[in-house]
């Protein structure tokens, strides 16, 4: 029966080689050249494809969901889900931010154009900055007025040049228990009030307390995205 080892000691080696590269958050041990011999040896073959299987697999503190899309997003722990919202806590992070003098569909738009320009060259440095989901509208509501702001998060470790545009600051995003109702299409503001409503009955309903006057829309997705799309509407809890 063919077994096989790496060409550089034997098994024991290469568990103790591996239990090293996956704490240091490699990859590479599957690129060692094997080589197979008749011998008894403590691994077979799918023995050892199995560890390389794993090897393959990024070492993370945390495994991003599917609407990430393979992008850094914030990172939250689910604490509880229910039977139409989540209920999660999130990290501290960091934000580029536009304020906004009203949370009109106008102002929105001019905000998300402001930061997108940003990430495209439109800064100090003259160069692109890759920027991940989600886009995040909050809301203050205060009687009939409403004011806000549009924010993209920054990732721990990214460059960020100074702005050309003024209106855009970095801002911090402290640790939140916050509570998510999530949806699916291309949303409209019309869609957004409509899952907000639902989201605080539902709260309400199972017994939970949120600020009242204070939401966060999120999208994950760019304009032209046509399926998959996912958007969350957020209340932040007391």
């Amino acid at each position: 029966m063919y077994r096989c080892v790496v060409r550089m000691g034997n098994a024991a080696a290469f568990k103790r080689l591996l239990s090293l590269s996956l704490q240091a958050k490699l990859i590479c041990v599957c690129s060692l050249q094997l080589v197979c011999v008749r011998a008894r040896l403590t691994m077979t073959l799918a023995e050892l494809l199995s560890l390389c299987a794993l090897c393959m697999v990024p070492v993370t503190g945390w495994d991003a969901p599917w609407f990430c899309h393979g992008h850094d997003c914030p990172e939250f722990t689910v604490v509880h889900t229910y039977e139409d919202f989540e209920e999660r806590l999130y990290s501290a992070s960091h934000w580029l931010t536009v304020e906004l003098s009203s949370a009109s569909v106008e102002e929105v738009k001019k905000a998300l154009y402001s930061l997108y320009e940003f990430t495209r060259g439109e800064n100090a440095d003259n160069e692109d900055v890759d920027l991940p989901w989600p886009s995040l509208i909050q809301v203050e509501e205060d009687g009939d007025a409403k004011r806000g702001s549009v924010s993209w998060p920054v990732p721990v470790g990214t460059h960020l040049p100074k702005p050309n545009d003024a209106t855009i600051r970095e801002t911090d995003m402290p640790a939140s228990r916050v509570y998510v109702r999530a949806f699916s299409g291309l949303a409209s503001e019309a869609d957004g009030y409509e899952n907000l409503a639902k989201l605080r009955a539902s709260v309400e309903a199972a017994g939970k307390t949120f600020v009242p006057h204070r939401f966060v829309a999120a999208g994950y997705d760019p304009p032209l995205r046509l399926i998959n799309r996912h958007n969350e509407i957020w209340i932040f809890a007391e």
